[in-house]
């Protein structure tokens, strides 16, 4: 007597070891519901897995925690990403959400956030926000080539690092790098020096500082710290916006920093600088 599936009664809960009917090659045979799991799943998902096929069986992949995804990545709708405005920004849409993703930059960036902008296929610029307006982004970091942004990303606020050196001794005006103090050598994963900040204490402010690793100079055209006074520091200056070299700014563990006249003129008694790093 043949049945139809509708004339059975129904079964409101499938236990481990109830029985299935499947037909394999014409043939009818049974499988359980555990049996059927374990030819499905590789292993067994749990609360919080995402099920994936993988080409042959749907199998369960625990996703990352969001407090280890280091970078997170914004939608292209947001920015314009035909190129940077200038070396040092990015222009937002702004106005009103669009596909349900915010256009406005002050929704993705804060003052000392970290930056990363992709320019060419796996080629990253690291910087921190700067200033930010509902347009435009302004970061600090490596020069920004003029070219098609490939994405664009926001980090952690644990991702920035301040490294200072000082120098207790006077008359820091001859070229080449210094032999008195000022030198730091970097530990732990490879950093990206994204801006750097001098002051002295003495009357002249025409000394230009940069900074060096093996590799070579940092920035393109150094800091030139505020004049002080022969018992006063004068102010910090920073380092210009879009003013490092991509190349030279990858900071590795045991490398040393130091500091460098480019050229000769004035004084910078007693020279405090001041760096600021994103470690990736």
């Amino acid at each position: 007597m043949v049945v139809k599936i509708s004339d059975m009664p129904e079964a409101l809960v499938l236990n481990e070891t109830d029985e299935i009917e499947i037909e394999q090659a014409g043939v009818s045979k049974k499988i359980t519901k555990q049996q059927l799991r374990s030819l499905l799943f590789n292993t067994s998902p749990s609360s919080g897995d995402v099920v994936v096929y993988n080409g042959t069986d749907f199998v369960p992949t625990t996703p990352v925690p969001p407090e280890l995804v280091r970078w997170t990545v914004i939608d292209q709708i947001a920015y314009t990403e035909s190129a940077p405005a200038t070396s040092s920004t990015i222009t937002f849409n702004g106005g009103l959400p669009s596909g349900g993703v915010n256009r406005k930059a002050g929704e993705y960036f804060s003052i000392g956030l970290p930056v990363r902008v992709e320019i060419g296929a796996g080629v990253f610029y690291y910087g921190i926000c700067t200033a930010v307006t509902d347009t435009l982004l302004a970061m600090s970091g490596a020069i920004l080539p003029i070219s098609p942004i490939i994405s664009l990303a926001f980090g952690k606020l644990e991702m920035v690092r301040h490294v200072q050196m000082s120098v207790p001794a006077v008359t820091y005006n001859t070229p080449g790098s210094l032999v008195k103090g000022c030198i730091h050598r970097w530990r732990g994963a490879p950093g990206h020096l994204v801006a750097y900040s001098c002051s002295h204490m003495n009357t002249s402010g025409t000394t230009v500082v940069n900074m060096r690793t093996f590799i070579g100079d940092f920035s393109v055209s150094g800091v030139i710290p505020a004049a002080g006074t022969l018992t006063t520091h004068g102010a910090f200056v920073d380092s210009a916006l879009g003013d490092l070299n991509r190349e030279r700014v990858i900071v590795l563990g045991h490398n040393t920093i130091v500091a460098r006249v480019a050229t000769t003129g004035g004084l910078a008694d007693f020279l405090i600088i001041n760096m600021t790093f994103v470690v990736p």
